[in-house]
């Protein structure tokens, strides 16, 4: 689901580099032979080892310090001096990106650096907490006013810091190039969002004393989950199992998530791969479970054909809708997956309907429809011909306390408000959800 356009399921790659997100470091995948400055000191990647000194010592310790907080590692000193502690963390960072353990910083060290400290990834064994670290990314010690239209070391410590503070498989990283521009100002907004600060965009003593804080800790901010809502849900699909790694459904459940919605199909010619063990599986844990279809418009009058497939793949998975733990399946009412943005070219109420109407004759249940208001007024003429239909609204802002009805609807029933949780038990981030209601409420929704 990318971060603005609501697009459910792409990657948190393609999700950071929608708008409003900041610059984000683009460096995916980075090979011995392409040498970056992430944190912004030197592209010179020699061979470190204990007793090494200068700019590709202090480069390889703001590196490990991004690469190695997510998984809960407590930054270490970025001073330029290779000692005991640097030593320490390379080889933590080896055993977590598996290579060989020698505390040796050479081509393959440095390339799986570069992309770890560029985007978030996590580790099999965390960290554990530790004595708070003030030198973190080493650029300097001054703290000036800052703001937008500002440039310089002064910018470089402040974008590395907000790096290190924020939660990362939230806020991708910025780009640490000095230049205070509208990505770093938004992303200064969230912080003192999270920290109960004036949100003004400029970096002052205030902001700079949190951000000192948190950036040199065991500790992050993450966006807050909306209040008023006590009833946890997430969607999943393909996304969520990176490299082939299977969800920990009892896991998932044991974090405190009541429900989820999995991928069935997409199309007419589409079915998820994991369908066929996530949906049982996460019934079998407890959860309250929802197949759901992602409608595609991309041909004239398929509403019923793609209804007919997505019948076939739920039903082949034990789902009936009226066993205990099953949800109604959704319709997943959105742009285009293909990143335009672009309505559905040849989607129609009509052929909306087709599929809502036939898989409510099929298991008996009134369908949920997944989709946000401005998508309907955007692409379908603000109808209200769905105005029946209970609705899994999706809608990121931070800014908001539920999201918009479209004309028509009442009610929503659960509330998509992020594409970047991360749950126990998955290895990717997976969109977030709460439910409007009670757990009564949420049983009876769920034959319970």
């Amino acid at each position: 689901m990318g971060r603005r356009t609501l697009l459910r399921g792409l990657t948190l790659a393609v999700a950071a580099a929608l708008p409003l997100c900041g610059p984000t470091v683009v460096q995916a995948a980075q090979s011995a032979a392409t040498a970056v400055a992430v944190c912004g000191h030197t592209s010179a990647q020699p061979t470190l080892q204990r007793g090494s000194t200068g700019d590709p010592a202090l480069e390889a310790q703001c590196e490990l310090n991004l690469a190695t907080k997510p998984s809960r590692y407590t930054p270490i000193a970025a001073d330029g001096s290779f000692g005991p502690a640097t030593e320490t963390r390379v080889k933590d960072f080896q055993r977590c990106a598996g290579l060989a353990v020698d505390g040796v910083l050479g081509p393959q060290t440095w390339a799986a650096l570069n992309t770890w400290a560029a985007q978030p990834h996590t580790c099999g064994v965390q960290g554990t907490s530790s004595a708070a670290e003030s030198a973190v990314c080493g650029h300097t010690d001054t703290r000036p006013t800052l703001k937008k239209g500002s440039n310089g070391v002064e910018v470089k410590e402040l974008q590395c810091r907000l790096n290190l503070a924020m939660e990362p498989f939230h806020y991708p990283p910025l780009t640490i190039d000095g230049d205070f521009g509208g990505g770093t100002e938004s992303r200064v907004i969230e912080l003192q969002h999270c920290a109960n600060l004036s949100a003004d965009g400029v970096v002052g003593p205030n902001t700079w004393a949190r951000l000192v804080d948190w950036s040199g800790r065991n500790t992050y901010c993450a966006p807050p989950r909306p209040a008023g809502y006590s009833i946890d849900g997430l969607d999943t699909a393909k996304y969520q199992h990176p490299g082939g790694a299977p969800i920990d459904w009892k896991a998932v459940r044991a974090s405190g998530v009541e429900f989820a919605t999995v991928k069935a199909t997409r199309g007419t010619n589409v079915t998820d791969e994991y369908l066929a063990t996530d949906l049982p599986a996460a019934r079998a844990a407890g959860l309250a479970v929802a197949p759901y279809h992602f409608y595609t418009g991309s041909s004239p009058d398929t509403g019923a054909a793609q209804a007919d497939r997505f019948i076939a793949a739920v039903r082949a998975t034990g789902y009936t809708g009226q066993r205990a733990g099953d949800l109604p399946p959704i319709f997943d009412l959105e742009r285009m997956d293909d990143g335009s943005g672009r309505c559905p070219t040849y989607g129609t109420v009509g052929d909306v309907k087709a599929w809502l109407d036939r898989v409510e004759a099929a298991f008996g249940r009134t369908p949920i429809i997944y989709t946000q208001k401005s998508f309907l007024d955007d692409c379908l003429g603000s109808t209200t011909a769905f105005a029946r239909y209970p609705l899994q609204l999706a809608d990121y802002r931070q800014s908001i306390t539920q999201p918009p009805l479209p004309n028509g609807s009442t009610a929503w029933a659960m509330w998509q408000y992020t594409d970047a949780a991360v749950f126990p038990g998955i290895k990717a981030p997976a969109t977030a959800d709460v439910f409007n209601g009670t757990q009564a409420d949420l049983d009876r929704l769920a034959n319970r």
